[in-house]
């Protein structure tokens, strides 16, 4: 308890002091030591245990496979333009879905006021409609560059090929999908 009451009272002498740092030298407790050793919480510590979630962070460019608190795989990824051109709006949807179905070797065709396209992708797993997360092998910069915000998808989530065929197989339809800002 005194050791307890001393890092609190230094604490308190560096936030009274008004920024003045002060050092405490001494052997960390026993109990300071397991709390060290303990791993900090991951982007999936409110994922229940044993549940299967794609998370991706739209900001950050990036996808975390959780199976409960644990990652067990992450990904750079590339969403949705963020600029609006010819009144188009790519921007990803934000919020959560699930995977609706999944298939192997198809076009994803469409066309809005900036032109058509007919893609060809090896691995798609749609969650909110026409949005879903596929490989993109016509990609011409890097997966989680910030160049997403005027060469990104039409809102749907860019994957690596090899990370695409992973998901593929991990995640069963009904999988919980949640795309963050």
């Amino acid at each position: 308890m005194g050791s307890v009451v001393g890092c609190l009272l230094a604490v308190l002498v560096l936030l009274v002091g008004g920024g003045v740092a002060y050092r405490v030298s001494r052997r960390p407790s026993p109990v300071a030591a397991r709390a060290a050793a303990v791993s900090p919480p991951t982007v999936c510590a409110a994922n229940p245990a044993g549940v299967q979630l794609l998370l991706v962070s739209i900001a950050k460019q990036r996808l975390w496979a959780c199976r409960g608190q644990t990652v067990v795989k992450q990904s750079a990824v590339t969403t949705g333009m963020t600029v609006v051109r010819n009144g188009v709006d790519d921007r990803t949807p934000t919020g959560s879905w699930t995977i609706k179905a999944k298939y192997r070797d198809i076009h994803l065709r469409g066309s809005d006021a900036n032109g058509a396209w007919d893609d060809y992708v090896q691995y798609w797993l749609p969650f909110d409609g026409a949005v879903g997360f596929h490989d993109a092998s016509w990609q011409t910069f890097p997966f989680g560059s910030q160049q997403y915000h005027t060469a990104g998808s039409h809102a749907c989530v860019h994957l690596p090929t090899d990370v695409a065929a992973w998901v593929y197989g991990w995640a069963p339809v009904g999988t919980t999908v949640t795309i963050e800002t």
